[in-house]
Protein backbone atom coordinates (compact mmCIF):
# COMPACT_ATOMS: atom_id res chain seq x y z
CA UNK A 1 0.00 0.00 0.00
CA UNK A 2 2.91 2.10 0.85
CA UNK A 3 4.66 1.60 -2.61
CA UNK A 4 1.63 2.35 -4.51
CA UNK A 5 1.06 5.49 -2.46
CA UNK A 6 5.02 6.57 -3.22
CA UNK A 7 4.89 5.49 -6.80
CA UNK A 8 1.53 7.09 -7.39
CA UNK A 9 3.13 10.42 -5.35
CA UNK A 10 5.86 10.41 -7.96
CA UNK A 11 3.58 10.62 -11.14
CA UNK A 12 1.87 13.48 -10.03
CA UNK A 13 5.24 15.40 -8.60
CA UNK A 14 6.45 14.67 -12.59
CA UNK A 15 3.75 15.75 -13.93
CA UNK A 16 3.02 18.86 -12.52
CA UNK A 17 7.13 19.86 -12.84
CA UNK A 18 6.33 18.91 -16.49
CA UNK A 19 3.15 21.78 -16.99
CA UNK A 20 5.91 24.19 -15.03
CA UNK A 21 8.73 23.82 -17.44
CA UNK A 22 5.67 23.94 -20.47
CA UNK A 23 4.68 27.36 -18.80
CA UNK A 24 8.04 28.84 -18.41
CA UNK A 25 8.42 27.95 -21.98
CA UNK A 26 5.68 29.81 -22.76
CA UNK A 27 6.22 32.66 -20.53
CA UNK A 28 9.63 33.61 -21.85
CA UNK A 29 9.19 32.60 -25.60
CA UNK A 30 6.16 33.57 -26.37
CA UNK A 31 3.30 31.43 -28.21
CA UNK A 32 4.25 32.35 -32.04
CA UNK A 33 2.32 30.83 -34.98
CA UNK A 34 4.06 28.78 -37.53
CA UNK A 35 3.00 28.03 -40.70
CA UNK A 36 4.58 24.78 -42.90
CA UNK A 37 7.29 25.21 -44.87
CA UNK A 38 7.18 24.87 -48.75
CA UNK A 39 7.50 21.05 -49.90
CA UNK A 40 5.75 18.82 -51.95
CA UNK A 41 2.89 18.38 -49.30
CA UNK A 42 2.60 22.05 -48.94
CA UNK A 43 3.48 23.60 -52.23
CA UNK A 44 1.59 26.67 -52.46
CA UNK A 45 0.58 29.46 -49.28
CA UNK A 46 -2.79 31.29 -49.53
CA UNK A 47 -3.24 33.98 -47.50
CA UNK A 48 -6.44 35.54 -46.86
CA UNK A 49 -7.03 38.59 -44.83
CA UNK A 50 -9.60 38.50 -41.89
CA UNK A 51 -10.29 41.44 -39.81
CA UNK A 52 -12.82 40.83 -37.10
CA UNK A 53 -14.59 43.29 -35.34
CA UNK A 54 -15.59 42.38 -31.51
CA UNK A 55 -18.11 44.39 -29.85
CA UNK A 56 -19.79 41.00 -27.92
CA UNK A 57 -18.11 37.90 -26.07
CA UNK A 58 -16.70 35.72 -28.47
CA UNK A 59 -17.51 34.52 -31.67
CA UNK A 60 -20.03 31.57 -32.16
CA UNK A 61 -19.37 30.92 -35.55
CA UNK A 62 -17.14 30.08 -37.92
CA UNK A 63 -17.08 30.65 -42.02
CA UNK A 64 -16.75 28.08 -44.49
CA UNK A 65 -15.67 29.40 -47.87
CA UNK A 66 -15.27 27.32 -51.25
CA UNK A 67 -12.54 27.54 -53.04
CA UNK A 68 -13.18 26.23 -56.58
CA UNK A 69 -9.87 24.72 -59.33
CA UNK A 70 -10.49 26.96 -62.26
CA UNK A 71 -9.55 23.89 -64.33
CA UNK A 72 -10.46 20.77 -62.35
CA UNK A 73 -13.66 22.38 -61.25
CA UNK A 74 -12.59 20.45 -57.99
CA UNK A 75 -13.81 22.32 -54.96
CA UNK A 76 -12.16 22.61 -51.10
CA UNK A 77 -13.86 23.91 -48.16
CA UNK A 78 -11.66 26.37 -45.69
CA UNK A 79 -12.53 27.16 -43.07
CA UNK A 80 -11.92 30.94 -41.53
CA UNK A 81 -12.00 31.39 -37.15
CA UNK A 82 -13.23 35.11 -36.53
CA UNK A 83 -10.32 36.56 -34.04
CA UNK A 84 -9.55 39.84 -33.13
CA UNK A 85 -5.97 38.76 -31.84
CA UNK A 86 -5.05 37.85 -35.80
CA UNK A 87 -5.31 39.48 -39.65
CA UNK A 88 -5.34 36.59 -41.57
CA UNK A 89 -6.17 33.07 -42.13
CA UNK A 90 -3.93 30.96 -44.59
CA UNK A 91 -4.72 27.55 -46.61
CA UNK A 92 -1.11 25.52 -47.63
CA UNK A 93 -3.21 22.51 -49.31
CA UNK A 94 -3.58 23.68 -52.43
CA UNK A 95 -1.90 22.65 -55.64
CA UNK A 96 -0.56 25.41 -58.42
CA UNK A 97 -3.42 26.88 -60.22
CA UNK A 98 -6.05 28.82 -60.89
CA UNK A 99 -8.41 29.17 -58.26
CA UNK A 100 -11.66 31.25 -57.93
CA UNK A 101 -13.79 31.82 -54.22
CA UNK A 102 -17.60 30.82 -55.05
CA UNK A 103 -19.52 30.64 -51.89
CA UNK A 104 -19.50 31.42 -48.20
CA UNK A 105 -21.45 30.31 -45.27
CA UNK A 106 -21.26 31.00 -41.41
CA UNK A 107 -21.70 27.51 -39.09
CA UNK A 108 -22.40 27.63 -35.60
CA UNK A 109 -19.91 26.01 -33.55
CA UNK A 110 -20.98 23.27 -31.46
CA UNK A 111 -23.38 24.00 -28.58
CA UNK A 112 -24.73 27.18 -30.11
CA UNK A 113 -27.04 28.12 -32.50
CA UNK A 114 -27.45 30.96 -35.38
CA UNK A 115 -30.38 33.41 -35.19
CA UNK A 116 -32.99 32.69 -37.82
CA UNK A 117 -35.93 30.83 -38.86
CA UNK A 118 -35.23 30.11 -41.94
CA UNK A 119 -32.61 27.02 -43.50
CA UNK A 120 -28.90 28.82 -43.88
CA UNK A 121 -28.01 28.34 -47.57
CA UNK A 122 -24.45 29.46 -48.74
CA UNK A 123 -24.01 32.78 -50.67
CA UNK A 124 -22.32 33.32 -53.80
CA UNK A 125 -19.24 35.36 -53.74
CA UNK A 126 -18.33 37.48 -57.26
CA UNK A 127 -16.49 40.38 -56.29
CA UNK A 128 -13.10 38.36 -55.41
CA UNK A 129 -10.90 38.13 -58.39
CA UNK A 130 -9.57 35.00 -60.08
CA UNK A 131 -6.36 34.10 -58.47
CA UNK A 132 -3.21 31.92 -59.13
CA UNK A 133 -1.41 29.99 -56.55
CA UNK A 134 2.52 28.72 -57.70
CA UNK A 135 4.91 26.41 -56.43
CA UNK A 136 6.87 27.42 -53.17
CA UNK A 137 5.26 31.54 -53.36
CA UNK A 138 2.76 33.37 -51.32
CA UNK A 139 -0.82 34.47 -52.82
CA UNK A 140 -2.34 37.02 -50.90
CA UNK A 141 -5.88 37.83 -51.76
CA UNK A 142 -6.82 41.38 -52.67
CA UNK A 143 -10.08 41.54 -50.52
CA UNK A 144 -10.53 41.25 -46.85
CA UNK A 145 -13.38 39.39 -44.91
CA UNK A 146 -14.54 41.58 -42.37
CA UNK A 147 -16.63 40.13 -39.80
CA UNK A 148 -18.99 41.97 -37.10
CA UNK A 149 -21.19 41.62 -34.29
CA UNK A 150 -23.84 44.20 -33.31
CA UNK A 151 -23.28 46.65 -30.97
CA UNK A 152 -24.71 46.28 -27.30
CA UNK A 153 -26.08 49.02 -25.23
CA UNK A 154 -25.73 46.27 -21.82
CA UNK A 155 -22.14 46.02 -21.32
CA UNK A 156 -20.40 43.18 -19.50
CA UNK A 157 -22.43 41.83 -17.13
CA UNK A 158 -21.56 43.30 -13.42
CA UNK A 159 -20.50 41.16 -10.53
CA UNK A 160 -23.58 40.48 -8.00
CA UNK A 161 -22.86 42.30 -4.63
CA UNK A 162 -24.78 41.69 -1.56
CA UNK A 163 -26.86 38.58 -2.66
CA UNK A 164 -26.43 37.28 0.37
CA UNK A 165 -28.36 40.29 1.98
CA UNK A 166 -31.15 40.60 -0.51
CA UNK A 167 -34.40 38.60 0.01
CA UNK A 168 -35.51 35.74 -2.16
CA UNK A 169 -38.20 38.24 -3.81
CA UNK A 170 -35.62 40.75 -4.23
CA UNK A 171 -33.43 38.19 -6.18
CA UNK A 172 -36.75 37.24 -8.11
CA UNK A 173 -37.17 40.88 -9.14
CA UNK A 174 -33.62 40.99 -9.92
CA UNK A 175 -33.58 38.45 -12.39
CA UNK A 176 -36.64 38.87 -14.27
CA UNK A 177 -35.35 42.68 -14.48
CA UNK A 178 -32.04 41.87 -15.72
CA UNK A 179 -34.18 39.12 -18.05
CA UNK A 180 -36.60 42.37 -19.65
CA UNK A 181 -33.26 44.14 -20.48
CA UNK A 182 -31.32 41.25 -22.17
CA UNK A 183 -34.48 40.98 -24.31
CA UNK A 184 -34.73 44.95 -25.05
CA UNK A 185 -31.14 44.41 -25.79
CA UNK A 186 -31.49 41.56 -28.21
CA UNK A 187 -34.59 43.68 -29.91
CA UNK A 188 -32.54 46.42 -30.50
CA UNK A 189 -29.42 44.80 -32.02
CA UNK A 190 -31.81 42.91 -34.46
CA UNK A 191 -32.88 46.32 -35.30
CA UNK A 192 -29.12 47.44 -36.20
CA UNK A 193 -29.11 44.97 -39.04
CA UNK A 194 -25.38 44.57 -38.76
CA UNK A 195 -23.74 42.56 -41.82
CA UNK A 196 -21.77 39.85 -40.25
CA UNK A 197 -19.69 39.17 -43.05
CA UNK A 198 -18.35 41.90 -45.82
CA UNK A 199 -15.73 41.26 -48.53
CA UNK A 200 -14.16 44.61 -48.87
CA UNK A 201 -11.01 45.92 -50.17
CA UNK A 202 -7.68 46.47 -48.38
CA UNK A 203 -6.89 49.79 -47.37
CA UNK A 204 -3.50 50.96 -46.88
CA UNK A 205 -3.42 50.84 -43.21
CA UNK A 206 -4.70 47.15 -42.95
CA UNK A 207 -2.21 46.12 -45.48
CA UNK A 208 1.01 47.73 -44.01
CA UNK A 209 -0.70 45.87 -40.43
CA UNK A 210 -1.10 42.32 -42.28
CA UNK A 211 2.65 42.27 -43.92
CA UNK A 212 4.12 43.61 -40.17
CA UNK A 213 2.08 40.69 -38.55
CA UNK A 214 3.15 38.44 -41.52
CA UNK A 215 6.95 39.03 -40.81
CA UNK A 216 6.99 37.17 -37.43
CA UNK A 217 5.07 34.17 -38.50
CA UNK A 218 7.48 31.53 -38.20
CA UNK A 219 8.41 29.98 -41.78
CA UNK A 220 6.96 32.88 -43.42
CA UNK A 221 10.17 34.24 -45.14
CA UNK A 222 10.85 30.55 -46.66
CA UNK A 223 8.30 30.97 -49.22
CA UNK A 224 8.60 33.15 -52.13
Amino acid sequence: MYSKLKLNTCIIVQKNIANIIILTCFFFTGCSLAIPEPDETNQTLLIIPVESRQTLGKFIWTLHISIKDSSSKDKQNHIIKPNPEMLFSYSTKLKPGKYKITKMIRKANPGFKLGGKKKRRPEKINNIDDFELKKGSVTILNKKFLFQQPQSKLGPPKRAQNQQKKTDAEKHLERKKRKKERKADQEAMKKQRVRFVQIVDLDESFKTSLLEELKEVDNFDKWK
